[in-house]
């Protein structure tokens, strides 16, 4: 009997340890010529999403802490897919972030982040990433999808450099 719980807590173990190794992530950055406080503006906007993110679509929701979005990506390589995650960071004019959980926890979730960083008075680095993170990730990364993301994380940056830069 010892042995049988042994066995399993060593299965166990080994489970869990090899859910934390089934993530991957996508990580492009952008400078924007704008101040930090600028660039966070225009990120928590949801409303004015469509006025310079042709991939995400805000559909609702509360951009607060812990708040519930209701996002539509629309991305290079997928049919439109619709989501409600929920707001998993908020640091001001540092971090805003979403978690995205599809089916049941550690399956296959995403979070994504814009972290940003100040590299003087107007200029501000962005950080745009996602992690993936849960028992399909593996899977999931070699999916068609996937292999445009990192090309999506580009197009996004670009269009909310083009559109800050453009408003100073």
């Amino acid at each position: 009997m010892k042995k049988m719980i042994a066995y399993i807590i060593i299965g166990l173990v080994i489970v869990v340890g090899g859910l934390s190794l089934t993530s991957f992530e996508i990580n492009e950055k952008v400078e924007v010529k704008a101040p930090i406080d600028r660039v966070w503006a225009t990120i928590i906007d949801f409303d004015s999403y469509s006025d310079w993110n042709t991939q995400l679509e805000y559909l609702g929701g509360e951009v607060k802490p812990n708040g519930k979005l209701h996002l539509k990506l629309s991305a290079e390589g997928a049919d439109p897919y619709e989501f409600k995650p929920t707001v998993s960071h908020w640091e001001e004019h540092e971090k805003f972030a979403w978690l995205a959980i599809t089916g049941f926890p550690r399956v296959f979730d995403g979070e994504h982040f814009f972290e940003l960083e100040r590299i003087d008075e107007n200029t501000t680095l962005v950080t745009n990433r996602e992690e993936y993170r849960g028992v399909m990730s593996l899977i999931m990364k070699n999916l068609p999808m996937m292999k445009t993301a990192p090309e999506g994380f580009k197009k996004m940056n670009s269009e909310l450099k083009e559109y800050i830069e453009s408003r100073n």
